[in-house]
């Protein structure tokens, strides 16, 4: 009985190692900086200016939204928040994030083509902007 116990606590511990080695492994392939992450196949987008085009071919199968291109652009708030937008090539401004500064603009989910779709990718490149000086 007591062998059997040992067994399954070192069954146990074995698959808990397992799991957080499988988990913690899975979290780092995210981690790192926003312009680095792949789009389609080889391809990055990198952020070199500050408003900058953004088009669906640059983002591939991860380009969320119903247009086929815009302007993505960061400028600072008066507290140092990021304000981060989204204009389509008629001029409609969309929030990337909600901050105060654009509380009065329609969230970028209502541009979205998919319900299903993320805008993850989006918001990462329009971080990356952010890294741009004006």
């Amino acid at each position: 009985m007591k062998r059997t116990k040992q067994s399954l606590r070192t069954l146990s511990l074995i698959c808990a190692t397992i799991m957080l080695t499988v988990g913690f492994g899975g979290c780092t392939d995210g981690m790192r900086h926003p312009e680095e992450y792949s789009t389609d196949g080889s391809n990055r987008v990198v952020a070199t200016s500050n408003p900058q085009t953004i088009s669906k071919e640059d983002l591939g199968h991860t380009w969320p939204l119903k247009v086929d291109e815009g302007t993505v652009s960061c400028k600072l708030s008066k507290h140092g928040d990021p304000i981060l937008r989204f204009t389509t090539l008629d001029g409609a401004q969309y929030a990337l994030n909600q901050v105060q500064d654009n509380e009065n603009l329609k969230s970028i989910e209502t541009l979205k083509s998919d319900k299903s779709k993320s805008v993850g990718t989006l918001m990462s490149f329009a971080f990356s902007v952010c890294d741009i000086s004006k």
